[in-house]
């Protein structure tokens, strides 16, 4: 059996975009359950009126270059008792978008979760 679940939350107010997929598929008396996630939110929004601030705004961008770093971590879990093997792997990091005179502040995570576990009976 295979179930599956889409989910696309957008919200402007809050400048946030959440898209979730969600399987879990059962086979052979194991249990898959995979997940992946992106999640996106706009930090900042700098209006330029010529293209000098956008030079400034760049120079300013690079003497902070340490927060717009990327960060990735993998976690693994083994568990004998349950029957049960977890991972975990996220991305998470900033990048920039000019639309027009805007320069966007994206902070974004990606995610990928996956577990696998014996079907109790």
């Amino acid at each position: 059996m295979r179930e599956v679940m889409f989910r696309n939350l957008t919200s402007v107010t809050s400048r946030k975009k959440d898209i979730v997929l969600r399987e879990i598929f059962h086979k052979d008396g194991i249990v898959s359950i995979t997940e992946r996630r992106s999640f996106y939110y706009i930090k900042d929004i700098t209006h330029l009126d010529n293209e000098n601030d956008l030079q400034k705004w760049i120079a300013a961008q690079n003497a902070g270059s340490t927060s717009s770093k990327r960060h990735f971590y993998i976690f693994k879990e083994h568990n004998d008792k349950l029957g049960e093997e977890r991972i975990l792997c996220k991305i998470a990091g900033t990048f920039y978008v000019i639309v027009d005179n805007t320069v966007f502040t994206v902070a974004f995570l990606h995610s990928f979760r996956a577990s696998f576990q014996r079907e109790h009976v």
